[in-house]
């Protein structure tokens, strides 16, 4: 299932350049269009989390994934502009419940299961990204059409949903008393303000390290791209041996590790004027994080005082809105001071994570 998120991810990033050519768009319009997709992750964390106390994690997954593999295509074939920004707000939400449908239900097999797995749960997620993007880039090859590419993944999405029957049914865990509605408590605010800062690198990486090697570095084009790559191989290859690293050193000492692996990766990147450092400084930056969002994830379903179905909605999505207002937030800094400034702001905010990686300990 986590795979199956991972593609959906990864077709979206195909359609990105796509649409942008076939409605001929500039950055700034494309750039506003794109705050719908995590617009509508960020406004349905709440009913997502109502929905899995009501339903369960796995009626949810069904019924959302269902909708989201249907709908990948639909975002290829959007006739306008505006037909597109919205199907793309609908899309954001089922993305939304559907991470917060899964982090349930990996949440409820790690404590049946009594060992760490999120991690792991999180490489599935990079590596059916990364597979889908390989595969994806071999169909454009051979002269297959993007809305082809989207029917093949969705396809393959609807696939996988067929393997549902193995996932936990409803469980008294996730159908706590009291209000629908709770305000987070503190605990609940600290990992949430380390997933604001995760998911802010992830997206920084995402959007501007090709621009970083490009025009800071002087790299060409297709080399500049070897940033981003470097970044998601390393964050994937983290997350493999994640659970086990936490298992032996502990989930707190692990995320410590991981800040300050990717505030040295950030460094290589600002202070050593190479391409090469700024590839491998990346790729550090994904080696430090890849574990940060499963260990917040695995901690905020045991937030004391707080049912899995309040807590891991909040913290999710303070990390959906670093993920979409963090690049914006970057831009602004780049084009009033550099671009290296802005990534700095962000290695600051990864080095105060480091003191608050006592959140995640079980």
């Amino acid at each position: 299932m986590f795979i199956m998120t991972g593609i959906g991810i990864s077709v979206w990033a195909i359609t990105v350049p796509f649409t942008k050519i076939k409605f001929h768009l500039d950055d700034g319009t494309l750039g506003l269009m794109l705050l719908a997709g995590g617009s509508g992750g960020v406004l349905m964390m709440p009913f997502a989390g109502m929905s899995i106390a009501k339903f369960g994690s796995r009626a949810v997954i069904i019924a959302v994934g269902l909708g989201f593999g249907l709908l990948l295509p639909l975002l290829s074939m959007a006739p306008s502009p505006k037909d597109f920004t919205l199907l793309l707000f609908i899309y954001g939400g089922l993305f939304g419940a559907l991470d917060i449908a899964l982090t349930a239900q990996g949440s409820m097999v790690e404590r049946l299961s009594g060992r760490l797995q999120m991690s792991g749960f999180h490489a599935s997620y990079s590596l059916g990204s990364l597979g889908v993007a390989l595969a994806s880039s071999l169909l454009l090859r051979f002269g297959v059409s993007y809305v082809g590419c989207a029917l093949f993944d969705s396809a393959v999405i609807l696939l996988i949903l067929t393997r549902c029957g193995y996932l936990l049914p409803h469980r008294p865990e996730e159908n706590p008393r009291g209000p629908r509605l709770v305000l987070p408590n503190r605990a609940t605010i600290v990992l949430g303000l380390c997933c604001f800062t995760c998911f802010l690198t992830e997206g920084a990486a995402t959007d501007w390290s090709t621009i970083f090697l490009r025009f800071s570095r002087g790299m060409p084009l297709a080399s500049a791209a070897l940033g981003y790559a470097a970044f998601a191989v390393c964050m994937a290859a983290a997350r493999l041996g994640g659970d086990r690293l936490a298992t032996r050193l502990g989930q707190a000492q692990v995320m410590r590790l991981g800040c300050a692996v990717a505030v040295s990766g950030f460094g290589l990147v600002i202070f050593v004027p190479s391409g090469i450092a700024g590839i491998a400084g990346f790729g550090l930056v994904g080696l430090g994080t890849g574990n940060i969002a499963p260990l917040v994830f695995s901690a905020a379903a045991r937030v004391p005082g707080m049912s899995a179905s309040h807590s891991v909605p909040a913290v999710v999505g303070l990390g959906y809105i670093g993920f979409l207002v963090g690049p914006v937030m970057i831009g602004l800094l780049a084009n009033h001071f550099s671009l290296a400034t802005a990534l700095g702001l962000d290695a600051v905010l990864l080095g105060a994570s480091f003191f608050a990686a006592r959140a995640v300990a079980a």
